[in-house]
């Protein structure tokens, strides 16, 4: 139970950690990309863009190709490229193209072939955007374009080309180290905190075995005297003080087997093996036709459990040998299984008033133990499976009962992994419907 409760809560501490890294992570990420990006905003606006400047300067050493088809440039379109140093291009990884109707003037110092020059003024025409990012020659790029004024109406808008490779790889980079760094970060801190949680539950393990072997100790110490005391209550004459001495040292001896019997619920790690649990209803059910048979309560089986038609009893004994029925295999500790289901029958059978009725539901996913009996309240239900808890206490001496056994089975139930809950629906005559639903 101890390193369940450690694992969620290392579980829970893993996911809280992880989100703060994450966070702490993208604002960085974040930040850097707006400072990168702001950058590039800034290197753009002081490239020089002026259409009447670059006109005037592309007259001189420039040489001229012709496309055609470039939307919102013409269908017999030429442009001019200018490599004279006297271009006011001021970082060597960026270009400017001047587009008008007929025409577009590139000034540019770098080495691009001509397609590529085409198909970055196409993919910014056709993108219908004034900024973003594009792919050319195996590079990014981010533009800006701008609409021109002045006497040179041939040129109408004015584009400003900055190759931002450099930068989108450092970004990523970036995200690729956090990321490793965040890996290794959750690694450390699962492997700290596996050691301190480790560390904190030894002395409470220790505590609660201590508690354990006490329990275990003490209850077989007690085993001998009461059983002494029983045998000496039985031989002697009777009498009604020697009935009640034997009345209650037959509820001590349950007691003591009770404690000893949680006390060795943990010690013993499930054993998973593959087995026919209608079988293991069927016998259990066997070892309380007595009692049922003495209060006149019918036992029925439901029938959608895989047994063909339901059985009652006292009218007709459940057996293992009684009509065939449809095997249903599951992969449990039988031994564990049948535990609860002992503990689920018993109480069905202590509470469930002469002339009642108990069922049992079967299959794969869970087993339903239903009873008629006193209406258990919400809040006795919240407790009910708490160690020594009863709902009706002045009952304790008419039941026999000491209010550990639906703890017992809720605490093995745990060890297997399943559940176990209870739920109760007031009837109209003044009872209850109860039902225990173990989970597989």
């Amino acid at each position: 139970m101890l390193k369940n409760l450690r694992n969620r809560l290392l579980v829970v501490n893993m996911i809280s950690l992880t989100l703060v890294i994450a966070v702490a992570f993208s604002i960085i990420y974040i930040n850097f990309a707006n400072r990168a990006q702001n950058e590039i905003d800034r290197e753009i606006s002081l490239i020089p863009r002026s259409v009447m400047e670059n006109v005037r300067l592309s007259q001189a050493e420039t040489h001229t190709f012709a496309v055609g088809g470039i939307v919102g440039v013409g269908s017999a379109t030429s442009i001019t490229i200018s490599g004279d140093a006297r271009v006011p291009v001021d970082y060597s990884k960026s270009f400017v193209v001047n587009v008008g109707s007929e025409n577009a003037a590139i000034f540019s110092m770098l080495d691009i072939s001509e397609p590529d020059y085409a198909a970055a003024i196409e993919a910014v025409i056709n993108s219908n955007a004034l900024d973003g990012e594009i792919n050319i020659a195996g590079h990014a790029w981010r533009y800006n374009m701008e609409s021109s004024f002045g006497p040179f109406s041939a040129y109408t808008a004015s584009i400003v080309f900055l190759d931002v490779e450099d930068t989108n790889r450092g970004l990523g980079a970036l995200a690729a180290s956090l990321f490793i760094i965040g890996i290794i970060a959750v690694g450390v801190i699962l492997l700290v905190s596996l050691l301190v949680a480790n560390r904190a539950i030894r002395p409470v393990e220790e505590s609660i075995a201590r508690q354990r072997r006490f329990v275990a100790d003490a209850s077989h110490e007690l085993k001998t005297p009461i059983a002494v005391i029983a045998a000496n209550a039985e031989a002697a004459a009777p009498s009604p003080w020697l009935t009640n001495i034997q009345a209650e040292t037959d509820r001590m001896a349950t007691l003591v087997e009770n404690l000893l019997d949680l006390a060795r619920v943990d010690e013993k790690t499930p054993t998973t093996t593959t087995f026919d649990v209608v079988a293991a209803v069927l016998e259990e059910t066997s070892r309380i036709e007595t009692p049922l048979f003495e209060k006149n309560i019918p036992l029925i089986i439901d029938s959608n459990s895989s047994l063909r038609g339901g059985r009652s009893l006292p009218d007709e004994a459940i057996q293992l040998n009684t009509p065939a029925y449809t095997p249903l295999m599951i992969n449990s500790d039988r031994q564990k299984v049948q535990a609860v289901l002992s503990v689920l029958l018993e109480n069905a059978v202590k509470y469930t008033p002469e002339g009642g009725r108990v069922e049992i539901t079967v299959s794969k996913e869970k087993i339903t133990v239903t009873n008629t009996g006193p209406y258990i309240t919400p809040e006795d239900l919240a407790h009910i499976f708490d160690r020594f808890y009863r709902a009706d206490p002045s009952r304790s001496s008419e039941t026999g009962g000491s209010g550990i056994g639906l703890s017992i089975a809720a605490e093995i139930a745990r060890s297997l992994g399943s559940s176990l809950a209870a739920t109760s629906k007031a009837h109209v005559d003044g009872g209850a419907i109860n039902t225990f639903t173990l989970t597989l």
